[in-house]
């Protein structure tokens, strides 16, 4: 191993370091947009907050592509003749790639509504962008993208949702409330063609080889089929109450329709009768679909399910998510042995036993998929809050460490599940959305009663229980903020005194009992030092006052994940700094703390985030002992470490494996006191998750490094 010392002797500056998130390899899937190939049948992907991603091997892995891509709600994809990438996205116009998604750069030039849905291309090379929300329409580029137009003559509607283009350059365009609107002169003037099209919510727009158009509209009003080029409309007998939000189609002549819902129909007759192809389709609401030169069809698909790929005309699915991170981590939660599990918002529970280097689906009877909160008891139990949709949600139980569930609702808990609790006694807390209150269970979940006694607020988002087993419930929804029982939930009663934004989204209690709760719309954050009669808005430098997730690690550092980042204070809340650093998807929706020390952030469009606690202290360092982040992590060959010594120690500098193995001795010696700094080599080491250990006399620190090749 190369390792260089180099002893720092100037004590009287402040040393602090970039705190550097990492995202872990997972949980899988997300919510997928659009879809798009290139010529060489590369497969471009859109999310919802994740950004693009790109998989050049027929959808078996995936890259994350977002170099320049400052806005990742990624709604519309179109690749040119010349493989250039255009990508439309919901709130920041559109961004352009001429070299494969490697790089992009923002291209709103006449842009002036920022939320496009959707993109076609004619023959010429003119670019046509569809946008939403009022104040949108049609645009036009006809210099690549350098500059846009817009061309609404006629178009009376300005929620754009589908573009196609024929053969003829004729253009035409979905729009939500009123049907389709043809245009002949390349988008100068458009007409209203609606006759026999009473489905007038249109999402989606295709063209077969026949040049048939078929429209999928919105609300259960089916697909439709146009002959002879939108003239008229026939609605077609496809057996799907939801809204088909795409059509593709293969060189077989076969048709797809995914739904919103109902999964995947397939007709080999134009549209005349249709079947349903959903065999190891695990997510049904579809909305996204494309075909390349072999007839493999993809499936881009909404909450959490990621895409799916059929080799066989769609009589069977496989998930193809490998890399392609880009769920919504709505709850987190860390054993005792250091085991991270992720509630995703449509894909269940993924559980990490090894840092988050690998994730597991662990669902095995668990019917709800919509997780929304988690907690786990003193023995090791999981506990499991849903939302109810498709018919499934409340709590669910593993004893098995997330390898069997069961369903502990018994009838009694029928609404979503927001928030879980479990006091020193055992005792399970429950708090619902949608009217149910507070549910407990004194049996470890096997009967529940509700508990909502002085309770004015039946939507609970947020609980928090303190040394006393004092119990803290935060609602949304009635603005009466935070309530609290003193005996066990039989009782409740509003303590606000001083939230001025009472709509509670999170709570957190440190050490010392002082309640932390996060208001939405603006509030920010609110404090209390006495069990929560008054509280104090600490708002200093916090740049983003929408908290949805609230943590306090051991020394009672709190971190506050917010919908543009994480904040963390030192000082019980009176000061924040923002720790984005590393974090590229900023809409936090979940943070934890484990046992090892490190933070967890869940993130809605990139899984979960990762990072080391961070450490400022001041140069004179006192008695401290500190062994800092490496930096850069993730690294591929080198990396520097750098730790601090206040009196002359025996040092010993370790690396270890993931599985506890000696990989590489850095320092084994006596050292004066000092600022040091090594530099390890990783060269001879293969890609994965390694522990930096640093041990002087009695005083242990442990780093997690990542290298990646």
């Amino acid at each position: 191993m190369k390792i260089i010392f180099a002893i720092l002797l100037a004590f009287s500056f402040f040393i602090s370091y970039s705190q550097v998130w990492e995202q872990t390899k997972g949980p899988n899937g997300g919510d997928i947009r659009c879809l798009a190939l290139n010529s060489s049948e590369h497969i471009f992907a859109g999310t919802q907050g994740g950004g693009v991603f790109l998989s050049t091997d027929n959808g078996a892995t995936w890259t994350a592509v977002n170099n320049g891509l400052t806005s990742t709600d990624v709604w519309a994809l179109i690749v040119t003749s010349d493989d250039q990438v255009f990508a439309g996205t919901y709130g920041g116009g559109i961004f352009h790639s001429v070299d494969n998604g490697m790089s992009w750069t923002q291209v709103n030039n006449g842009l002036t509504n920022l939320f496009v849905t959707t993109f076609t291309i004619n023959s010429s090379g003119h670019i046509f962008a569809g946008t939403a929300l009022e104040g949108g329409g049609v645009y036009r580029s006809t210099d690549n993208g350098n500059s846009w137009t817009l061309v609404m003559n006629g178009l009376t509607n300005t929620y754009i949702y589908d573009l196609t283009i024929n053969s003829s350059d004729e253009l035409f365009a979905g729009t939500w409330g009123s049907g389709v609107f043809k245009s002949t002169d390349n988008g100068d003037t458009w007409t209203a063609i609606n006759n026999g099209l009473t489905g007038l919510f249109v999402v989606s727009l295709a063209i077969d080889s026949n040049g048939y158009i078929f429209a999928g509209t919105d609300f259960g009003e089916g697909i439709y089929r146009s002959t002879d080029n939108g003239d008229n409309w026939t609605i077609l007998p496809l057996d799907s109450i939801n809204n088909v939000y795409a059509i593709v189609f293969d060189s077989a002549g076969n048709t797809f329709a995914g739904t919103y819902g109902d999964g995947i129909f397939t007709s080999s007759d134009n549209g005349d009768s249709w079947s349903p192809v959903d065999s190891g389709l695990t997510s049904t609401y579809v909305l996204s679909m494309v075909t390349n030169s072999n007839n493999d069809v993809f499936a881009g698909t909404y909450f959490g399910g990621g895409v799916f790929r059929s080799t066989d005309s769609g009589d069977f699915w496989t998930p193809s998510n490998i890399g392609l991170v880009a769920t919504e981590v709505r709850a987190l939660a860390v054993n005792s042995s250091d085991d991270i599990f992720a509630g995703t918002y449509g894909s269940g529970v993924f559980r990490s036993t090894d840092g988050g280097d690998a994730w597991v689906k662990i669902n095995y009877g668990l019917p709800a998929a919509y997780i929304s909160s988690l907690a786990i008891n003193a023995i090791g139990d999981i506990f499991v809050g849903a939302d109810f949709v498709d018919g499934y949600g409340g709590v669910f139980r593993s004893m098995d460490n997330g390898l069997t569930w069961v369903d502990l609702n018994d009838g009694v808990i029928t609404t979503d599940v927001r928030a879980l609790a479990i006091n020193s006694q055992g005792h399970i807390f429950a708090g619902t959305y949608l009217g149910g209150g507070v549910y407990r269970s004194t049996d470890n979940g096997e009967n529940w009663t509700q508990i909502n006694n002085g309770l004015t607020c039946p939507y609970i988002w947020a609980f928090a229980i303190n040394s006393n087993d004092d119990l803290f419930a935060g609602s949304f929804g009635c603005n009466v903020g935070v309530f609290r029982s003193t005996d066990n939930g039989d009782n409740w009663i509003p303590v606000n005194n001083g939230m001025t934004v009472p709509e509670v989204t999170a709570l957190a209690i440190n050490s010392n009992d002082d309640i932390f709760s996060g208001a939405y719309y603006g509030g920010g954050m609110f404090r209390s030092t006495d069990n929560g009669d008054n509280w104090m808005q600490i708002n200093n430098g916090l740049t983003n006052t929408n908290p949805q997730a609230i943590t306090v690690d051991s020394g009672n550092q709190v971190f506050v994940g917010t919908s543009g980042g994480v904040f963390r204070s030192t000082d019980n809340g009176d000061n924040w700094t923002i720790m984005n650093d590393g974090l590229t998807v900023l809409d936090v929706r979940s943070m934890a703390v484990s046992p090892a020390g490190y933070v967890l952030a869940g993130t809605a469009g990139g899984g979960v985030f990762l990072s080391s606690l961070p450490t400022a202290v001041e140069a004179n360092f006192s008695s401290d002992i500190l062994l800092e982040q490496n930096y850069p992590n993730p690294f591929n060959a080198t990396t520097t470490i750098r730790y601090h010594l206040p009196t002359q120690s025996h040092v010993s500098l370790k690396v270890f494996d993931i599985l506890g193995r000696e990989r590489a001795v850095l320092v084994n010696d006596i050292e004066s006191p000092g600022t040091k700094t090594v530099e390890f080599d990783a060269t001879q080491i293969g890609t994965g998750v390694y522990f930096c250990k640093l041990q002087t006399g009695e005083h242990t620190e442990t780093k997690r490094m990542t290298v990646v090749r």
